[in-house]
């Protein structure tokens, strides 16, 4: 069995959840430069590390998200 024999509405609340971590990443780096930059891309722009914390926090959490999914699908049969 594989995670694609879920409904519909979990594989969409997985998609979403993904989607929204990404976005919220993406909107941290854009909007602050909090702590050290760890990666240069140029002169002006680089990755700091609250934008690495961000990422991890956001991924973490929809990771989470896809296994309970996944478990609430499994423990359903």
């Amino acid at each position: 069995m594989t995670i694609i024999d879920m409904p519909r509405g979990g594989l969409v609340r997985v998609a979403a959840v993904w989607v929204g971590a990404t976005l919220f990443g993406l909107l941290v780096a854009a909007t602050t430069t909090i702590g050290p930059t760890v990666l240069s891309l140029s002169y002006n722009h680089g990755v700091h590390l609250g934008d690495l914390v961000a990422f991890a926090g956001a991924y973490l959490m929809a990771a989470a998200v896809t296994v309970s999914e996944f478990e609430r699908h499994q423990n359903r049969k």
